[in-house]
C-alpha cells in the first residue's frame, strides 16, 4: 500500500523497532485491546498473537480489505472502518495503542482524555516534539496546554525514540513512544472548566497569568491557590490549574 500524505500516513516497517514497541505494550490475553490506525498491520500481527479481543480502528477504506485478508483467521480481531475522532468507549478498561497520524494526534488525545475512565493504559507513537511537550514539567518552555490537560488524568512517560528510517515513507521528524497511565487518584474537575482556564492562561505565553486571567480571577483568587500573579502560565503546577478550574466552575 502507498501511504497517503493527506491522511498523515507513515507505515512502520523496521522489525527491530516493532519488537521493542511490542515489549513496551506488553499485551496480555486477559486484556481488551484497541489499536488506532493499524495501517497494514505491522504491530497488529503481534497484538493479535496474544489472543486478546482486539479492535482495529482504521479510517482509510483502502486498508480495510488488506486488514480483512490478513486477519481473516483471527476471530478475536474486529475491524472497524471509522474515524478515531468519533471513537466512544463505553466498556473497558482498554489497553489502547496506536501509531497516531500526526495531523490528528492532539485532538485525538484530548478525546481519549475525556474517556479516561475506560482506559487501563495507552501506548502511542507520536511526533517526538509532541511527546516532549506532553511530558514537560512546569517551568519548562515546552510546558503548555496539552501538558496540563493530559497530566491532569495521566502519568505521562516518554519512552523509545523512533528514527525516521523506521517508516515508509520517511518522515522529516523523529517519533517517540509515549505511555499514558491513568492516575488512581485525581482531582475531579469539570472538563470544560479546566479546558477553558488552561486555554486562557496560555493564550499569550509572554504575558503574566494575572494579565491572561484578569477577566475571571482576581489577584486574591490566584494567591489563594498558591500562584503569584506575576508568574507565567508555564510555571503554574497542574494541581493549581485544577483548583482555578474548580473556582471558575463554582462561579459560572
Amino acid at each position: 500500500m502507498r501511504a497517503k500524505k493527506r491522511l498523515g500516513q507513515n507505515f512502520l516497517h523496521d522489525v527491530g523497532i516493532i519488537d521493542r514497541i511490542i515489549q513496551i505494550i506488553n499485551p496480555k490475553s486477559s486484556q481488551s485491546i484497541i489499536e488506532i490506525g493499524p495501517g497494514t498491520g505491522a504491530l497488529t500481527e503481534h497484538l493479535a498473537a496474544c489472543g486478546a479481543p482486539l479492535q482495529l480502528i482504521e479510517f482509510d477504506r483502502d486498508l480495510i480489505p488488506v486488514l480483512n485478508n490478513r486477519f481473516a483467521d483471527n476471530p478475536h480481531v474486529t475491524i472497524h472502518h471509522q474515524d478515531a475522532l468519533t471513537l466512544e468507549l463505553n466498556q473497558g478498561p482498554y489497553l489502547i495503542v496506536g501509531n497516531l497520524p500526526y495531523n490528528i494526534s492532539s485532538p485525538l488525545l484530548i478525546r481519549l482524555l475525556q474517556q479516561a475512565d475506560y482506559i487501563e493504559r495507552g501506548v502511542f507513537m507520536l511526533q517526538k516534539e509532541l511527546v516532549q511537550r506532553i511530558c514537560a514539567e512546569p517551568g519548562s518552555k515546552t510546558f503548555g496546554r496539552l501538558s496540563v490537560m493530559l497530566q491532569h488524568r495521566f502519568a505521562c512517560y516518554a519512552a523509545l525514540t523512533v528514527p525516521p528510517e523506521a517508516f515508509k515513507p520517511i518522515p522529516k521528524v523523529d517519533s517517540q513512544i509515549i505511555e499514558l497511565i491513568p492516575h488512581k487518584e485525581f482531582t475531579e474537575v469539570p472538563f470544560a472548566a479546566l479546558e477553558f482556564v488552561v486555554k486562557q492562561a496560555f493564550a499569550q505565553r509572554r504575558k503574566t497569568i494575572r494579565n491572561n486571567l484578569k477577566k475571571w480571577f482576581s489577584d486574591n483568587d490566584l494567591l489563594a491557590v498558591g500562584i503569584q500573579p506575576s508568574q507565567r502560565a508555564e510555571t503554574v503546577a497542574v494541581n493549581q490549574f485544577e483548583q482555578l478550574a474548580l473556582q471558575y466552575h463554582a462561579s459560572h
